[in-house]
């Protein structure tokens, strides 16, 4: 283990002006998705009509068939209503089965939506809707949607200091990822500290099959064990399985007074095979008590992802630490090795953030601190994020009692990384309690939509070193070693009962399965 001490030198004493940063070039907000892919829904128009339907089948076996003369999951009141909606699903050949109506609904609004116990994945659906209230007569819109699972939205890859300096600034992160990869879902990406929720990501966008991370920034204000959550909440459309929809830890919050002054965390994930499910899905139809069809549809995924973190820190009592305010700009400088040999670079030039100055009232250092001057900045370096932090305590005649000042980098896996509230308020004076507008950035400036993926070894050492204006820096390097694990995980073959024979004569059973094998390979160091 090697590590270096942070020696900026201090500004002149008193306090420093707000100063309040803007939200980035690179920031994009979330209403504009990074990719939608997929299984489509349908769509036609007749005049100045239009419908669009949706077929989601769920893990329960019942497909909820949706029509809308509007946007489907909007809260917009859609215009118009339907005055029938005929359900024709079709067979392997694509003929009809049968035809169901559904009459009559002129009093309605534009929309409806009725259970199919008797749909298959990707199975074919022809639906014809007449809408009445929006040309004068009546418009008959007929389409044909594909059958689709339902999103499910699970959180992977949460990431977690062991331990914090209380009262400073703690990032944290996790992955979500869509299992199913037929259908995109928006949700809340949420973090909860001993069970209250205190931060959160809105509206988060999750492409089929897609991966994306969230990234939080959160103040403990008091020492001890906490327990943190992250969540993804009102999964729309409706979630697949909830089940795997949070992850949970714990952080260890501790005074820089009385605990280790200095700290260091580094962690490395990578995960190589299939992923995120394969799924199988079958169907078995009888039509008046003869085998009508059997269908069997398998689908998955494979590939490779990566992510990293890496953190120095050091604060206390200024008779005891040699942590002290940034001078701007900031110069960062950062690199991995594997089995010791260089495997990335990059670096983050000139970097300004923001400084700000807050009254407080806190005893420490044999003294009582008046007033808490903090210094950040954040920035995006090829794959990774960089942050950098300074606080200072000064007592009532601008003495300096206490110090703390950190530099970490992130490398988020997936595609793109949703920033909390807390973290744009945090980070870029942005969003706080003012602007709705929550962003997302890329996690690589590359074509490469995972970004870099580095040859695995048995040894990972990141090194970050950051020097400011005055040419004084802080750094260090944290070899970290690598062990491979194999995962395996998913749901055995169910199957529902055969239903009754409808009033066509068909009768229907259902089944399906899924499971993901992939190689974990991970590792962490904390001093």
């Amino acid at each position: 283990m090697r590590r270096t001490a942070l020696f900026f030198l201090l500004p002149a004493l008193g306090a420093l002006p707000v100063v309040a940063q803007h939200v980035p070039g690179y920031a994009i907000p979330n209403s504009k998705h990074y990719r939608e892919s997929g299984v489509g829904n349908a769509g036609g128009r007749t005049g100045t009509a239009q419908m669009t339907a949706r077929a989601l089948l769920g893990e329960d076996g019942n497909t909820t068939v949706e029509v809308t003369t509007g946007a489907l999951d909007s809260t917009t009141p859609p215009p118009g209503s339907f005055k029938k909606v005929q359900f024709k699903p079709l067979d392997p050949d694509g003929d009809a089965m049968f035809a169901q109506n559904f009459t009559p609904l002129s009093t309605g609004p534009g929309y409806y939506s009725f259970i199919a116990p008797s749909l298959y994945r990707h199975q074919q659906t022809q639906i014809q809707g007449n809408i009445v209230g929006i040309d004068n007569r009546t418009d008959v819109v007929t389409v044909v949607d594909t059958v689709k699972l339902r999103p499910d939205l699970a959180i992977q890859n949460f990431h977690l200091p062991d331990s914090v300096f209380v009262n400073t600034t703690v990032n944290i992160t996790a992955n979500v990822v869509e299992l199913n990869g037929d259908t995109p879902a928006t949700a809340d990406c949420q973090l909860s500290v001993n069970g209250v929720v205190v931060d959160q990501a809105s509206k988060i966008f999750v492409d089929a099959a897609g991966s994306v991370s969230c990234a939080f920034a959160y103040t403990f204000k008091s020492t001890g064990a906490q327990t943190i959550q992250v969540t993804v909440a009102g999964v729309t459309p409706a979630d697949w399985d909830s089940a795997n929809n949070s992850a949970s830890g714990t952080i260890n919050v501790v005074d820089p007074i009385t605990n280790a002054a200095e700290h260091g965390t580094a962690s490395f994930t990578d995960q190589t095979g299939g992923f995120p499910y394969s799924s199988t899905t079958s169907e078995f139809v009888t039509k008046n008590g003869l085998t009508y069809f059997q269908l069997s549809t398998t689908s998955g995924t494979s590939g490779e992802t990566q992510d990293a973190q890496t953190s120095f820190s050091s604060g206390g009592c200024v008779a005891v630490t040699n942590a002290v305010s940034y001078q701007f700009p900031v110069d960062i400088t950062y690199t991995e090795t594997m089995d010791g040999a260089p495997v990335y670079s990059t670096k983050a030039t000139g970097l300004t953030g923001g400084s700000s100055t807050t009254a407080v009232n806190l005893p420490m250092c044999g003294s009582t601190a008046v007033s808490l001057v903090q210094q950040m900045g954040s920035a995006l370096a090829d794959d990774y994020t960089i942050n950098f932090s300074s606080y200072t305590y000064y007592d009532s005649a601008s003495n300096p009692l206490q110090t703390f000042q950190e530099v970490d980098s992130t490398r988020n896996a997936g595609t793109v990384t949703y920033l909390s509230a807390g973290y744009e308020c945090q980070w870029w004076a942005a969003n706080c309690n003012t602007d709705p507008t929550n962003f997302y950035t890329w996690n690589t400036t590359t074509p490469n939509v995972l970004g870099t993926l580095i040859a695995l070894g048995n040894t990972w050492t990141p090194s970050i070193t950051a020097r400011d204006a005055t040419g004084n820096g802080f750094g260090g390097s944290l070899p970290v070693p690598l062990s491979p694990s194999q995962v395996t995980a998913g749901k055995p073959n169910t199957c529902t009962l055969p239903t009754a024979p409808n009033s066509f004569g068909y009768s229907f059973q259902y089944c399906s399965a899924s499971n993901t094998n992939y190689t974990l390979t991970h590792g962490k160091v904390t001093y």
